[in-house]
């Protein structure tokens, strides 16, 4: 698996069509996963810090939006996808999962797969000090909180508005190189 990185999707980033319209990639590869130590839990709108909250509702999103994130517990386990990702596909996720805008923060773990096989895995979660509206069943629970359309729609326009700034920054370093 040269060049990949191995994702564990959860919530609705567990479901493919998610996940092609982050990525843009209908040939994603990915395998159930747990991941434990850590526990879903639910974020509404207003407990998401700026200027995270604010991308999210110049985005579109109402301010009933809420989303699933985890956070670490002794005795908590996540069933999510592990999701073979390209380095770029994974900057497409940390970008959608506005990490760089301080809602969620990079974590490096383990998951397993059914087999019980430990797989070293990226993924996203709850920053120290943000608040949760809830503790959800990390096993049984529903992928979308908000309608799968919306999260397609949304993602599909926050990856064209990536790629736009990427090819913005290299015309930048282009320009001044020259």
């Amino acid at each position: 698996m040269e060049d990949k990185v191995l994702y564990f999707g959860y919530g609705a980033n567990r479901d493919p069509r998610m996940m092609v319209a982050i990525t843009g990639n209908e040939n994603l590869v990915g395998r159930p996963g747990v991941l434990i130590g850590y526990k879903l839990c639910v974020q509404r709108l207003d407990q998401i810090p700026d200027p995270a909250r604010t991308k999210i509702r110049a985005s579109g999103w109402l301010d009933t939006f809420e989303s699933y994130t985890i956070r670490e517990a002794l005795e908590g386990e996540v069933h999510g996808i592990i999701w073979e990702l390209t380095p770029q596909e994974r900057e497409l996720v940390r970008d959608w999962e506005l990490i760089d805008f301080g809602w969620q923060r990079d974590i490096y773990t383990v998951a397993f797969t059914e087999d019980g096989q430990a797989l070293d895995i990226q993924t996203e979660g709850l920053r120290k000090g943000q608040e949760i509206d809830r503790e959800v069943d990390g096993e049984n629970y529903e992928t979308w909180l908000e309608p799968p359309e919306d999260f397609e729609r949304i993602a599909i326009k926050a990856r064209e508005e990536y790629f736009a700034r990427q090819k913005e920054g290299s015309s930048m370093r282009l320009e001044r190189q020259g």
